[in-house]
């Protein structure tokens, strides 16, 4: 198999035995670059995590290994694309869930809110773990644009308890009014608020 990582290329026997020495140099050569492992792509396959245990179930067949690592900022400019691809696509789906809510919630509806919370808890970890480095100023390109998106953040926040309560009684009316009154015009400020966010080279991204 051939690995591709950081403009060279390494070449190993698609072997058990030779899993770990694959993964350690690709850490090695990510470490000397300053960079940080996003992702790989496997033989067209994009995989985002449990790189050994992929390896370990394909190990006789892979033939290409694109390794992609990321700077800090391209890091942080990712997570932000797509968070903003998420907030500006989800309004629709939340404004149908409510519906559903407001209705006769089926299994698909409950799945549906799960997922939901599910991108919710994804947007705010990573907020915090971006919040808590000590590049940030150097990071944004506006750290007052930043911090207006942190306070629509900490909106989202403050009504997951609501949310977690109607949860808890069965309330279903209070699930819908809060998905559709208040979520959504969230999500829309926020969409908003981190669209000043994205760097130049990040909006060459599609976001739509």
């Amino acid at each position: 198999m051939k690995i591709y990582i950081e403009d060279q290329i390494l070449e190993y026997e698609n072997s058990k035995d030779e899993i770990d020495k694959i993964l350690n140099e690709i850490d090695t050569i990510i470490i000397k670059s300053s960079k940080t492992l996003s992702y790989m792509v496997i033989d067209d396959y994009e995989i985002y995590e449990n790189f050994y245990d992929y390896f370990l179930d394909n190990i006789r067949v892979i033939e290409k290994v694109d390794v992609i690592a990321l700077t800090y900022k391209e890091l942080v400019d990712d997570i932000l694309i797509s968070t903003l691809t998420y907030l500006k696509r989800t309004p629709d789906t939340i404004e149908k869930l409510a519906d559903k809510f407001y209705k006769n919630p089926d299994g698909d509806a409950w799945s549906d809110l799960n997922n939901l919370l599910g991108g919710i808890s994804w947007i705010i970890n990573t907020f915090s773990s971006i919040e808590q480095d000590g590049q940030l100023k150097d990071i944004v390109l506006s750290y007052e644009d930043w911090n207006l998106y942190a306070k629509e953040l900490f909106s989202l926040q403050g009504i997951l308890p609501d949310l977690e309560g109607a949860l808890s009684s069965g309330d279903n009316v209070t699930i819908a009014d809060i998905l559709f009154y208040e979520i959504i015009s969230i999500f829309k400020e926020m969409a908003g608020r981190l669209s000043s966010l994205v760097s130049m080279e990040a909006s060459l991204y599609d976001l739509n």
